[in-house]
C-alpha cells in the first residue's frame, strides 16, 4: 500500500506532491502525476498547502537524558529560587521508599544550597542538577549516601561540602550512590525522549548516552540495540560514544564496535570527549579568569596525554572524534591534538561540539583544519544574557555560527536536556541572534539566513551525522519528514518559533500528528 501526500509546498522543490511506499519516497511530482500512480487501497493525505521539510535532525543531544528529564522533576521554567524549592517540596509525597528526589533545569542565578534543601528533608536524598548538567546542589542525606565528607576530593571536579555544590567529575560520586536503571527503564527513557522529539518534527539525532546513568557503556548500548531490533525506534540515532577512560574505550573497540556499525535505526557514530564544563556554571576551562569571577578559570577534565590517547585509539579504528570544548583553554587543548595528529584534510570528520568561547586565532585554526562543528543556536536564548559579563572582550569572537556554517561542515542541535529540542526556535535564534528570554542580542554579525538555519537542521545535519538517503524529499530517500503550517522563509523572523508542527513521519509511519 502506498500513501500520497498532496497539495503541499516542499522544501527545495517545485513539486506539490509525493508518494511514499514502505519506508521510502518513491516519486515526487504534481498532484495530478502522483494521483495517476495510485492503485486500489492506496491512501491520500491532503496537506492543504502546508510546508513539508525533511525530518529535522538534532546533531547533538542526550536522548536518554532527555527521557529521564521528562520523567522527573522539571525545573526549566522556574524563575525564582522559591519556585524551585516549592516544586521540590511538592514532589516529596510521590516518592517510593528509598527513592532519591532528583530534578534538573535550574540556573545558577537562583540561590539554592544544602541548607535550603535540608529544610525540605534530611531523610530523603535530594539532588537538583543545573540546566547544563555540570553542577548539582544536594542535601545532607545525598552527601551521606554518596560517601562525601568535608575531606572528600574529586579529580577534575569540585566539592563545596558546606553548600552542597558538586561539580564536574565529582558528580560521579552521586551517580554511584543511586540504583542504576534497568534495561526496560532505559528503553522507556528512549521512547519518551523520541516522543518529545517527534512532536517537534525531529526524526534523527546524534546522541551521547553511554555513561549518563550507568557505570558502563553496555546497558545503554544494549537498550538501543534491542529497541532497534524490536522496531521500537521512532528516531534514527547516531551514538556519540563517551567513555570514562581509554581502557574502557579499548574494550569497546575490541568487541568490534566502531563508527558505522549498526543499522538504519541505531548506528555507532564518533567518539565523544567532554573536555571541560559549561559557561553558565563557570566550569568551562578558560585561559584567563572569568570576568565576573576572577578566582576561577574553570575545569579541564583530562590531561593532554589522556586526550591524545583517546584520539589515537579512535583514529586507528577509523573512528571520528568530536570534542565538547566550551572554554578557550579546552579548545587550545584539543586543537593542539588535532593539529599534531590528524590526517591531512580531516577525512574522518573530527570536530567540535558547542563552539562557544574562542579567540580569533582559534577560529582561524578551526577553518584551516576544516573541523566539523556541532553548534546549538538554542544556547543564544540564555547565554546572550550572560556572555559579556562572564567573558568580557572574549565575547567578540564567541558563538561564530554563521562564519563556521559558511566555511566548514556545520550543523545544529540542542544538547538536550540542556535545552529542550525545538528546531524552529533554534532557527529563529540563528537568524535574529536575539534572546526570547532577555531580549539581548549576541554578535548580530554572526546571524544566519533563514535558508542557512533551516538547512542546519536538515540537509547539513544529515551530512554531519553521516546518514545517507536522509534529509531530502526525493525519490529513493527515507520517508522521514515534518509538515509545518507555514514556510519559515515566508514568516517574520521573530515568529518562526510559533510555527506549529502539524505532522511528523519517520520511516513511512506517522509518529506525531497535531
Amino acid at each position: 500500500m502506498a500513501t500520497a501526500y498532496l497539495n503541499c509546498r516542499i522544501k527545495d522543490s517545485d513539486d506539490t506532491a509525493f508518494l511514499v511506499e514502505g519506508h521510502l519516497i518513491s516519486r515526487t511530482g504534481s498532484d495530478e502525476e502522483i494521483r495517476s500512480l495510485l492503485r486500489e487501497g492506496d491512501e491520500t493525505v491532503e496537506l492543504s498547502g502546508m510546508y513539508v521539510v525533511p525530518g529535522f535532525a538534532d546533531t547533538h543531544m542526550h536522548l536518554l537524558g532527555l527521557g529521564e528529564y521528562l520523567s522527573t522533576l522539571m525545573l526549566n521554567h522556574c524563575t525564582g529560587s522559591e519556585e524551585v524549592l516549592e516544586l521540590t517540596r511538592k514532589a516529596l509525597p510521590s516518592l517510593k521508599e528509598g527513592q532519591w528526589l532528583r530534578g534538573r533545569g535550574y540556573h545558577d542565578n537562583l540561590q539554592i544550597d544544602k541548607a535550603s534543601l535540608d529544610a525540605i528533608s534530611t531523610d530523603v536524598p535530594i539532588v537538583l542538577t543545573r540546566a547544563c548538567g555540570h553542577v548539582a546542589c544536594v542535601n545532607s542525606k545525598a552527601l551521606e549516601l554518596a560517601g562525601i565528607t568535608e575531606d572528600t576530593e574529586a579529580e577534575e571536579g569540585d566539592i563545596d561540602y558546606a553548600n552542597g555544590i558538586i561539580k564536574e567529575n565529582a558528580l560521579r560520586l552521586l551517580k554511584k550512590a543511586w540504583k542504576e536503571p534497568d534495561e526496560e527503564t532505559l528503553k522507556e527513557y528512549i521512547r519518551k525522549g523520541a516522543e518529545y522529539c517527534n512532536a517537534h518534527g525531529i526524526t534523527a539525532v546524534g546522541s551521547d548516552d553511554f555513561v549518563s546513568f550507568t557505570s558502563s557503556y553496555k546497558p545503554a548500548l544494549k537498550a538501543f540495540e534491542h529497541l532497534a531490533m524490536e522496531n521500537g525506534m521512532n528516531l534514527r540515532v547516531s551514538e556519540q560514544c563517551e567513555f570514562h577512560d581509554p581502557e574502557e574505550f579499548s574494550r569497546f573497540l575490541d568487541e568490534g564496535y566502531t563508527a558505522g556499525v549498526g543499522s538504519d535505526a541505531f548506528v555507532i557514530g564518533p567518539l565523544k570527549l567532554i573536555l571541560d564544563g559549561s559557561l553558565g556554571a563557570r566550569t568551562a576551562a578558560m585561559t584567563m579568569p572569568y570576568s565576573d569571577d576572577p578566582d576561577s578559570c574553570g575545569i579541564l577534565i583530562y590531561d593532554d596525554e589522556e586526550v591524545e590517547t583517546f584520539f589515537r585509539l579512535a583514529q586507528s579504528y577509523n573512528m571520528p572524534v568530536i570534542s565538547h570544548a566550551i572554554g578557550d583553554a579546552a579548545l587550545d587543548q584539543i586543537l593542539d591534538v588535532y593539529e599534531q595528529n590528524m590526517y591531512e584534510g580531516n577525512p574522518l570528520h573530527n570536530g567540535l561540539v558547542h563552539c562557544q568561547i574562542m579567540r580569533k586565532d582559534q577560529l582561524k585554526k578551526i577553518l584551516k583544519l576544516s573541523l566539523s562543528c556541532y553548534i546549538q543556536t538554542l544556547f543564544i536564548d540564555y547565554d546572550a544574557g550572560i556572555l559579556e559579563e562572564r567573558v568580557g572582550e572574549r565575547a567578540k569572537y564567541s558563538y561564530p555560527f554563521a562564519t563556521l556554517y559558511r566555511n566548514v561542515p556545520t550543523a545544529n542541535g540542542s544538547d538536550a536536556p540542556v535545552e529542550l529540542p525545538d528546531p524552529l526556535k533554534g532557527i529563529e535564534l540563528a537568524v535574529t541572534r536575539k534572546s526570547l528570554t532577555s531580549g539581548r542580542t549576541m554578535n548580530a554579525s554572526e546571524a544566519m539566513t533563514v535558508k542557512e538555519a533551516l538547512d542546519s537542521f536538515t540537509d547539513r545535519a544529515y551530512e554531519l551525522l553521516g546518514m545517507e538517503n536522509c534529509g531530502k524529499i526525493r525519490k529513493g530517500y527515507f520517508a522521514d519528514f515534518a509538515v509545518l503550517s507555514a514556510d519559515p522563509e515566508e514568516t517574520e523572523p521573530e515568529k518562526i518559533h510559533e510555527i506549529p508542527v502539524m505532522m511528523t513521519v519517520m520511516d513511512g509511519r506517522t509518529v506525531y500528528e497535531r
